[in-house]
């Protein structure tokens, strides 16, 4: 089987793509965080369809598109890109050898939530289910694209995983009650042709963007088949996970949670993507790479900070951020073709409120970030939560957004 490219970054669009389906970098803060907080809605809320299945969907969806288009590939050689297109994308070392039809078990020698759940919570007990919600539903989509079944055939479930202390995270496949699944919302309702803005910051958006793309962060360079870049590990997640778990998690907030039901998941996505800001802000600018290519570029006054702060999202995929005002106590940014938002409006179309919550909660960090300027010696737990301690009086208002019928997503953040 020749090499084959596993994404691509579309500058039209500023995300990656593999296979007709968006992907943005996230880091292992944000996907472990959110893990955690919408787990500990188990009690209430059916976990398993949202997070598992959300990611058969996506998977079955990519995947049959891939293997229509290269029909020659053999079941061993379409196990084996699968395998490396998880390694590529940083979730970890995965063996598919034993996987048929039938169904059959996988085992990962690495695991990327495994590993990122112990680091940040300790070790689960053995009376606990494992955290592989994620890689449960990839594995149910790929194997249904690969042997070319309706998807929603297979179920599975983990019987092994890394963060309970096992060697191994095994997950066992079988063909189960056949359920509907909606495809992916793929690229979404894409956003109409936005002027972009003169660039008053002092400094090269596209040289910074292109600098971070140049990377090329893959798995596939490191023994455990994790990102490792600027000091902790990164995945190409699918950029439509997230949003169909929110999406999902919404449509039972009020009836499964009760009044303030909705209140309490906007209340995760945003506080779990400010703490992803001083996270993803912490360990880039205070990196060797920002040094030798940013850092010596940037003006002294918050607008240029701001500008780099934000040319990171667009790098790392998650579409055009740009900073249309900024002074010390107001910035206004425009989020042109936001992954999240036209994954929202393929999905439910047009909502009575705005959706942004995680990008006003990374907004929200950013600002902190600026203002703050800290010089952290690690950045680790501690140092977020000191960040968000010390974070005082900002908040983000959604002035325009498309979810609501606006031409285009403008936030506003307010220093106080």
């Amino acid at each position: 089987m020749k090499p084959v490219l596993m994404d691509t970054y579309l500058e039209d669009i500023n995300t990656y793509e593999f296979s007709e389906e968006p992907l943005i970098l996230q880091s292992e803060y944000f996907n472990i965080k959110i893990l955690k907080a919408v787990e500990e809605l188990g009690g209430k809320i059916d976990l398993k369809p949202i997070l598992t299945g959300s990611a058969q969907s996506l998977a079955y969806t990519q995947f049959s598109k891939y293997f229509k288009s290269r029909q020659t590939l053999t079941v061993e050689e379409k196990k084996k890109f699968v395998e490396h297109y998880l390694a590529h994308c940083g979730f970890g070392k995965i063996s598919l050898r034993s996987i048929s039809n039938k169904g059959g078990h996988a085992e990962m020698l690495s695991d990327h939530y495994a590993s990122a759940w112990v680091k940040y919570f300790g070790k689960r007990s053995t009376d606990q289910p494992g955290v592989g919600y994620f890689t449960c539903g990839f594995l149910c989509g790929v194997i249904e694209a690969i042997f070319d079944v309706p998807p929603g055939t297979f179920d599975s479930k983990q019987t092994k995983c890394i963060s309970k202390g096992d060697d191994k995270s095994r997950f066992e496949a079988f063909r189960g009650l056949k359920r509907k699944l909606n495809p992916s919302p793929g690229f979404g309702k894409q956003q109409e042709e936005d002027e972009p803005l003169t660039d008053t910051s002092g400094i090269n958006d596209q040289k910074v963007i292109g600098s971070i793309v140049n990377l090329e962060m893959s798995g596939l360079g490191s023994d455990s088949c994790f990102i490792e870049d600027f000091d902790t590990t990164w995945t190409k997640h699918y950029a439509n996970y997230h949003p169909l778990v929110m999406i999902r998690l919404l449509m039972q907030a009020e009836k499964k949670l009760g009044k303030g039901g909705i209140a309490h998941i906007r209340k995760i996505f945003t506080e779990a993507a400010e703490g992803n800001a001083y996270f993803t802000l912490g360990k880039i600018l205070n990196s060797p790479f920002w040094v030798e290519n940013v850092a010596a570029n940037l003006d002294s006054d918050f607008n240029s900070m701001w500008h780099a702060c934000l040319d990171i999202m667009t790098g790392f995929g998650h579409g055009k951020w740009e900073l249309a005002e900024g002074s010390s106590t107001e910035y206004k940014v425009n989020v042109i073709n936001n992954p999240e938002t036209n994954a929202f409006l393929k999905l439910v179309g047009n909502t009575k409120a705005p959706l942004g919550y995680c990008t006003g909660g990374f907004l929200t960090g950013v600002a902190n970030y600026v203002r703050q300027n800290p010089k952290p010696t690690a950045v680790d737990q501690d140092f977020v939560e000191q960040m968000r301690s010390s974070k005082g009086d900002i908040s983000y208002k959604e002035e325009q957004s498309r979810m609501i019928g606006s031409e285009k997503d403008m936030l506003m953040i307010l220093v106080h």
